[in-house]
């Protein structure tokens, strides 16, 4: 009898179970990871997206910046998280490019990771000091070659911005002398007080400087033409056959996480891209909006870490320890 009493109350906690075993995706609150500090870039996606999925998935979206090591710290949180869906990476560039600049990253961008969505790449921007004597892309060129090493050029070590610089010299010819700086702010500041000549950063650093006509922008590094400065060409098709480089977003999952919750993800951020608030919100500050799916993130990645690996072998950078 007690037996049968026990299998009794053993199944009636299964069945009581079932609803919270059989709870669809979502059913609790998301947290989009940011590994760098607030204010930034890749910050204003992460919240304009987390707003989005609020109202779509309806369950509470949170932002939580986790800053250091070059975004290393916030992404092997999230590369060791828990693979339901509820945490989740609002990676940048930093995430194409670690593995080929460090030894020790704690994890593999590709392994660890399942791409759920590319949102968006942000391009940079060619811009001088107004003394420099070069008011396009091959005026530029001309007065580089003509001076070799004359032309300062501020770079954050390690990034986006020196490794666009160093494809460009490669490219170009131009033999730059390269003046490091912490961040990216203090590179404006000194472009802007003359310290330095030049600069290839992200749009959202230089833009407003630009139409305020504190610097000069000669051409986008992007394939197509900024929709907020349209008169600015392209490296492109100012004659630098093949050049591209910029800063990007994209959100990943922890490896493992089932195929359905990702979809479920994905769908969500792609209708999310596709807002008006955010066309106007992300037009406004120079984000080319994007919003793959997770085969696209994928093939993003990949061709990011190939040439990014191939510029850091070829300009000889030192890989940290």
């Amino acid at each position: 009898m007690r037996k049968i009493i026990g299998l009794i109350l053993s199944a009636v906690v299964l069945v009581a179970a079932l609803p919270a075993l059989a709870q669809p995706f979502p059913s609790k609150p998301i947290r989009i990871v940011v590994p760098f500090p607030p204010g930034g870039t890749t910050d204003i996606m992460a919240r304009a997206m987390a707003a989005q999925l609020n109202q779509s998935l309806n369950v509470p979206v949170v932002v939580e910046n986790r800053v250091g090591g070059s975004a290393i710290v916030g992404s092997d949180h999230v590369a060791r998280a828990t693979p339901d869906g509820y945490t989740l990476l609002m990676a940048g560039s930093p995430h194409g490019i670690n593995n080929s600049l460090r030894k020790n990253v704690p994890y593999d961008p590709v392994k660890s990771f399942a791409p759920v969505s590319l949102i968006g790449t942000v391009p940079m921007i060619l811009t001088v000091h107004p003394s420099v004597p070069a008011n396009s892309y091959q005026e530029f060129l001309a007065y580089g070659r003509a001076n070799p090493e004359a032309l300062k050029c501020g770079i954050t070590p390690a990034t986006g911005s020196h490794l666009a610089t160093e494809l460009f010299s490669k490219m170009t010819g131009i033999k730059f002398v390269l003046v490091p700086y912490k961040g990216d702010a203090p590179t404006v500041i000194d472009l802007i007080g003359g310290h330095v000549d030049c600069v290839i950063l992200i749009s959202t650093q230089v833009l407003p400087h630009i139409q305020e006509n504190r610097v000069r922008g000669l051409a986008v590094t992007s394939a197509q033409r900024l929709p907020t400065v349209p008169k600015l060409p392209t490296l492109q098709e100012s004659g630098l056959q093949g050049y591209e480089a910029g800063s990007w977003n994209g959100v990943f999952a922890p490896a493992g996480t089932p195929p359905e919750t990702i979809r479920v993800l994905s769908e969500a951020l792609q209708r999310a891209v596709r807002d008006p608030k955010v066309i106007e919100q992300f037009s406004a500050i120079g984000i080319n909006i994007t919003g793959t799916g997770p085969d696209g993130l994928r093939d993003f990645l990949g061709r990011e870490i190939a040439r990014w690996s191939e510029v850091i072998r070829s300009a000889n950078i030192t890989i940290e320890q």
